[in-house]
């Protein structure tokens, strides 16, 4: 039975809207892919408003579809911690909750995504999570607004449905994510976290030095191939963190083993069209 639902992502600098249909067969056919020169920078400006309101206008095309909404924040606040297993969305919730009250200073103004993480040696009855927080502020203002209207089956960070790659294509995923605030690591196997790290940089020089240590400091990555997404990964600091790791980087692009019907349709390189796939692909999963 086919499926359809509207994915948006919304990245620094530009923003993603898209519609996917699942297919019987496994596939996915793309019938939509339009991007907006705008991003969360532009959030609290008017012309960031002026810009949700297209893109919300957009989204009126299609009234009640279900929508998966993604956005890049400007910084993660990462904790692992270990959950009962098999605990409920609510009690998850609750958890996070507590979590947030013992880890940060002002627990409420921030959103929590949670992922679950490989741990060979854990306790039958607990499972270990990454627990992701990020400003509530912006996410809550494009949420307001583009929600409306809509079945809601997805609100968080890209990072999740980026990993959740791994789980659709059966490949293990390296991400090294590049932006003016901060320097991401992340690899995963079927959907699992395995390895994580995020540190908040400064200037350039911050962010090739963590970039680079996080590279020669995860073998995962340098087994596999990494690939680079963020607004901050221009072609000449890509070049200097390979020459530095060794290893060779290719942007963010989704498995050759994801059944997309008409990719030549859709210009679908840009990483906020990308995000937006994956958000589509993880909601429909």
């Amino acid at each position: 039975m086919s499926k359809s639902v509207l994915a948006c992502s919304i990245e620094r600098s530009e923003s993603a809207l898209v519609r996917l249909k699942s297919c019987g067969s496994g596939s996915y056919t793309l019938s939509v892919c339009r991007t907006l020169p705008f991003g969360s920078e532009d959030l609290s400006s008017e012309k960031g408003v002026r810009q949700l309101n297209k893109l919300a206008r957009h989204l009126d095309e299609w009234p009640g579809e279900d929508l998966a909404l993604s956005i890049g924040p400007e910084n993660y606040n990462s904790l692992p911690a270990y959950f009962p297993a098999g605990a409920t969305p609510e009690a998850v919730r609750e958890y996070c909750r507590i979590e947030a009250g013992y880890f940060l200073k002002r627990p409420d103004d921030y959103h929590c995504d949670v992922t679950a993480c490989t741990d060979e040696g854990r306790e039958e009855m607990l499972e270990k999570q990454l627990l992701l927080f990020y400003p509530a502020a912006p996410f809550n203002q494009a949420s307001n607004r583009l929600c409306m209207g809509h079945s809601v089956i997805f609100r968080g960070t890209p990072q999740l449905p980026i990993l959740h790659l791994s789980k659709i294509s059966g490949e293990s995923q390296a991400i090294l994510e590049i932006e003016k605030s901060y320097v991401l690591f992340a690899s995963a196997t079927n959907g699992r976290i395995e390895k994580f790290s995020c540190h908040p940089v400064k200037n350039r020089t911050e962010c090739e030095y963590f970039a680079i240590r996080a590279l020669i400091d995860n073998p995962v990555g340098i087994e596999g191939e990494v690939q680079v997404t963020g607004s901050g990964a221009k072609r000449s600091v890509i070049a200097r963190i390979s020459k530095e790791s060794g290893l060779k980087l290719k942007p963010l692009a989704l498995p050759e083993s994801i059944p997309l019907s008409n990719p030549g349709k859709f210009k679908i390189s840009s990483q906020s069209a990308l995000k937006a796939i994956s958000t589509a692909l993880m909601a429909l999963g």
